[in-house]
């Protein structure tokens, strides 16, 4: 299981109502006092070009040169600096994951409000699309986005639309009335193995595991934490059963103690880690897939 993170996709000192810019360094922290044996890997940032192949290059030119804001309503010139970095991060998770077949993670935020030319919303460029565009490049034929972030992925469905790229399935449980119902959870629940099943023809599955769909996040949600941890373990599980590699993004989640921390959200991205490795990683897992001849 790979983690592909650099010091510079993550900033410090961008304060804002969501935490997503500052996440990923205190993510890693946390997954690295699991005692879970993960590889962390290097990996280089994206091209302008690259942006380009999801975004409209005036509006790309416009936010990393800081003439335009970015998806968190300001100009800040570090974060700018940091954006080719947090794109290329998902990029390097999902082509490696799709030419190894190896479980990644990519510890970042802020992507599926991103529209073809417009950011909002704490999402500025819509890497989801830009790393499925770059997987298809690799040489896949279909690729999944899997979006349980607690909202609806509009900016993905936008460009997908925009640019007619009909090799890229897409579910966004924001637009699911029972996803965001507090009252058909459980009926969604029932519902997911079977939601993730129609990707069973894609050679790659991008999970956008957002967290905002906890009861008790300020913009969301209505899955209790046990209810989360089912969610995420029955995705694993039944991309497992598929045989389909799954890269993974953080996406939203902004339960922040008044003090600042980040405590529950690094929690249930902690067990988003925990399910993907149980399911995927774990030497009894791999002994049994041995043992079947199916690893």
């Amino acid at each position: 299981m790979r983690v592909f993170y650099d010091n510079r996709q993550s900033v410090d000192g961008m304060f804002s109502f969501s935490p997503s810019a500052r996440k990923p360094a205190l993510v890693l922290e946390s997954w690295k006092g699991l005692g879970i044996l993960f590889a962390e890997q290097s990996f280089k940032p994206i091209e302008v070009d690259d942006f380009v192949l999801a975004h409209d290059r005036e509006y790309v030119e416009g936010v990393l040169s800081c003439r335009l804001e970015n998806g968190y309503d300001n100009r800040n010139r570090e974060f700018a600096l940091a954006l080719p970095w947090i794109a290329g991060s998902m990029v390097a998770a999902a082509t490696h994951s799709f030419s190894t077949r190896e479980l990644s993670f990519s510890p970042t935020s802020g992507a599926h409000h991103a529209c073809y030319a417009s950011g909002g919303d704490f999402c500025t460029f819509n890497f989801l699309v830009i790393s499925a565009i770059k997987v298809r490049q690799t040489g896949a034929r279909l690729v999944g986005i899997i979006d349980l972030d607690y909202h609806y992925g509009n900016g993905t469905d936008d460009i997908l639309e925009r640019l007619g790229l009909t090799y890229i399935r897409h579910y966004s449980s924001g637009g699911d009335p029972d996803a965001r119902s507090p009252n058909n959870a459980e009926r969604w629940l029932k519902r997911l193995p079977g939601i993730i099943r129609e990707f069973a023809d894609v050679d790659l599955i991008i999970y956008n595991a957002g967290v905002d769909s906890h009861v008790n996040d300020p913009l969301g949600g209505n899955l209790t934490t046990e209810q989360m941890a089912r969610r995420d373990r029955i995705v694993f599980e039944t991309a497992c059963e598929m045989d389909i590699p799954v890269c993974t993004s953080l996406a939203g989640g902004y339960q922040i103690s008044p003090d600042g921390s980040l405590n529950q959200v690094l929690s249930l991205h902690n067990t988003t880690f925990i399910s993907a490795w149980e399911i995927f990683e774990s030497p009894e897992k791999k002994m049994n897939y041995e043992k079947w001849n199916l690893w």
